[in-house]
């Protein structure tokens, strides 16, 4: 349908135009989409870039950035282009495809940023839950931390989530976690008054206000014995996040 030909379409009931835009925008039953990094060689052969780019690090041991940008990996059929037709076509879509949706990014953190802000400063509001992984604290470096805290700020700042899926990675020694002592609510409050550096990235997360409905979960993998003080206070931390961290966090977050 060629966009001459759509004024007709909006004289259209309401209802048919609904049932219409939910044949070009078909999930197929699932309400939850992935957004994930494109491989940087399938970036490379990419005949016109569409979407926003961004650098990502390689998972050599040089650790060398490399050029992408985000795409679905859901198996839907989303015919966007019709949003572009015209603003009531764009206010109508918008609200249904972005208002009834979850976006999960998995690790890719790097992606949510450009995703966001490939949006209209209107639509931005609409997405209402989103869902990623925390990489681990000690396995974290400075790029890391930079896409934490630029990610942090357009939430805060441009976003009205409601609710927030997040996957925290830990780490548990091969002797697990017997013998240390779990972090508490009072312990995650005093850590946060002298703004304990290794959680820095919970204070930024502290800062996005409005979450109504808050799930956290761990994704805990081996880690080293606890023999330098980093690495004991990850278990520890680890062995707290579905206890005494989750409870924290939904004692400060949730409205």
């Amino acid at each position: 349908m060629s966009p001459r030909n759509l004024s007709p379409f909006l004289c259209v009931p309401s209802e048919i135009r609904l049932m219409i835009y939910d044949l070009l925008f078909d999930d197929k039953g699932q309400k939850t989409l992935e957004i994930r990094n494109q491989s940087p060689d399938e970036y490379r052969h990419r005949e016109k870039p569409f979407r926003t780019s961004y650098r990502v690090l390689g998972k050599d041991l040089v650790r060398q950035s490399f050029p992408t940008t985000y795409y679905l990996v859901t198996d839907a059929e989303i015919h966007a282009s019709i949003m572009g037709v015209n603003r009531k076509i764009h206010e109508e879509t918008t609200h249904m495809f972005y208002g009834s949706h979850s976006f999960s990014f998995a690790r890719d953190i790097e992606a949510i940023v450009p995703f966001f802000s490939d949006l209209t400063l209107t639509t931005r509001p609409l997405i209402r839950e989103i869902a990623l992984v925390k990489q681990g604290s000690v396995y974290s470096r400075d790029y890391d931390r930079c896409e934490w805290r630029n990610l942090c700020e357009l939430l805060r700042e441009s976003m009205q989530l409601k609710r927030l899926n997040l996957i925290v990675e830990g780490g548990r020694p091969s002797l697990g976690w017997d013998g240390l002592k779990e972090f508490t609510i009072a312990d995650f409050k005093t850590m946060r008054d002298i703004q304990y550096e290794p959680l820095e990235w919970v204070w930024e997360l502290l800062s996005i206000k409005g979450i109504q409905n808050l799930d956290i979960g761990s994704e805990i993998r081996h880690c080293p014995p606890a023999h330098s003080n980093a690495m004991a206070f990850f278990a520890t931390f680890s062995s707290s996040i579905e206890k005494g961290f989750a409870e924290y966090l939904q004692g400060q977050m949730v409205v």
